[in-house]
């Protein structure tokens, strides 16, 4: 849960600041964003964020807290924070320590070692988004054995190869390296696809990893390959529906992705979704025995929006269109 409370200042020329507590992640961004927002319209030029009792933020509470600086900057004020040993190592995980002014800085900081990850509360089985058919949400603590099933699934091995599932593989669903991976990355974003009828049960997963907030760029990873979701398109959709989360919520301008040359069925899903080729990894993959490329493709905001006009997806951020 996160609180914010309007802290007192000593000082009457000191800016106003709030203090926040709890955790920082995609149920309690919002609230965050509002408060920010509530205080520059009210008149204040300058804020101070006291994080110092935060013990938890994911990529998306990361996004919020980013956007939230932009935000002040673009009224000509300023944000500075005081980061608890938690948020300033997701910061610096996240690469965006940078951009805010850190109140109370005198040189190199040790980074805290990672505390465990525990099963997530408030957010477990969040819906982030829905349209039609299909919802994407937060893993939750349950979804575990289908991580672990997917991991062993050898049309996934083989057609996305992915190191999220490597590790889960190789280290078990429960282990620490993975929770973290799953649940509280300040670098990727992971999903669960799921139908929206009664009783319908996750068809796969989508994820946005090495995602770089402050230069607004991500890369997509596809893992939906039941016979019904192949069907249905539902890997398209859920990959379009991802996207146009990416890019108001997380502020992601640009998507890049890969598809070994043997894998027909992602390239032509990268294409249907609007991607473009942007070059080849040759003989970069080995498969039954021969060497094949990788293709390179990506997309850019322009073009993801061009491809949610055709969804009519609402607006899924903190700030309104285009703030």
């Amino acid at each position: 849960m996160l609180h914010l409370n309007d802290a007192p200042t000593t000082q009457t020329a000191a800016p106003p600041e709030l203090r926040l507590s709890g955790d920082l992640t995609a149920a309690t961004a919002a609230v965050l964003c509002d408060a920010v927002r509530a205080h520059v319209s009210g008149g204040a030029s300058a804020l101070r964020l006291d994080l110092g009792d935060v013990k938890r933020a994911d990529v998306i509470g990361l996004a919020a807290l980013l956007q939230c600086a932009r935000h002040v900057e673009r009224l000509g004020g300023g944000l500075s924070l005081t980061p608890s040993a938690a948020i300033y190592r997701a910061l610096v995980d996240a690469e965006i320590a940078d951009e805010f002014e850190i109140a109370g800085e005198g040189g190199p900081v040790a980074l805290p070692e990672a505390p465990p990850v525990e099963a997530p509360a408030l957010e477990a089985g969040h819906v982030l988004a829905r349209a039609g058919r299909l919802a994407l949400r937060l893993p939750c603590w349950d979804d575990l054995v289908r991580f672990a099933r997917w991991a062993e699934d050898p049309l996934l091995v083989q057609m996305v190869a992915s190191d999220f599932l490597y590790r889960c593989r190789h280290l078990g669903p429960h282990h620490p390296d993975f929770l973290t991976r799953l649940f509280a990355s300040p670098t990727a974003l992971t999903v669960v696809v799921e139908p929206t009828t009664p009783g319908g049960a996750p068809v796969g997963f989508l994820r946005l990893y090495d995602i770089h907030l402050a230069q607004g760029f991500a890369f997509l990873e596809s893992a939906v390959s039941s016979p019904e979701a192949f069907r249905r398109g539902w890997g398209i959709q859920a990959s379009r529906l991802l996207l146009a989360y990416a890019t108001d919520v997380l502020a992601v301008q640009r998507v890049e992705a890969k598809a070994f040359e043997y894998n027909t069925l992602s390239i032509n899903a990268l294409n249907r979704n609007g991607f473009r080729p942007e070059g080849v990894l040759r003989r970069a993959r080995v498969y039954n025995g021969a060497r094949w490329d990788i293709q390179v493709f990506s997309i850019l905001d322009d073009e993801m929006d061009a491809q949610r006009q055709h969804e009519r997806f609402p607006y899924m951020g903190f700030w309104g269109p285009r703030a």
